[in-house]
């Protein structure tokens, strides 16, 4: 009889739990993606406007919560500030209005962009805080990185792809 080793069930089910994890990051990566490309090929209109929606909402929070700013809008990332994420919010429902075509399809995408991105960002704060780093990266000083400026795009491509 062949012995192949001892059975450790704990190592099973480590390994298991890393397979699923894989599983899942490359089921929400290539899904993702399915969405953005998607919205690209049903008009540039339907990928830029609501990226430059988030854009819009991320720097007016980070504004409006620098200067008026007093009220933390959650623990997990203190600078996150009540009167930024109001303030981001009117400014870019604004924008969605001027900026689109139909003001309707403006406002409904500017709605969830200002909803969703602070969650975006809080999810950010969470890995970084899980990881001990205080910022994913040096790009855009003051917004914590590349990766913190992309957080929400994801969810917004979801969006935009369920919405059109």
């Amino acid at each position: 009889m062949i012995s192949i080793g001892s059975f450790n069930p704990l190592h099973v089910q480590k390994q298991l739990i890393h397979l699923c994890w894989i599983h899942i990051c490359v089921f929400f990566t290539a899904l993702q993606m399915y969405f953005v490309i998607s919205n690209i090929m049903h008009g540039i209109v339907w990928f830029i406007f609501p990226t430059l929606l988030v854009v819009c909402n991320d720097i007016t929070a980070y504004g409006c919560g620098r200067f008026v700013g007093q009220t933390s809008l959650f623990r997990l990332s203190p600078n996150k500030t009540l009167e930024g994420f109001v303030g981001a919010g009117i400014f870019t429902i604004c924008c969605g209005y001027l900026l689109q075509e139909d003001p309707y399809h403006g406002v409904v995408l500017a709605l969830y962009a200002s909803c969703a991105a602070p969650f975006g960002g809080f999810l950010a704060s969470a890995i970084k805080r899980a990881s001990d780093i205080k910022d994913f990266g040096q790009l855009i000083p003051g917004h914590g990185g590349m990766t913190d400026r992309m957080d929400c795009q994801l969810l917004m491509s979801a969006f935009t792809f369920a919405y059109r």
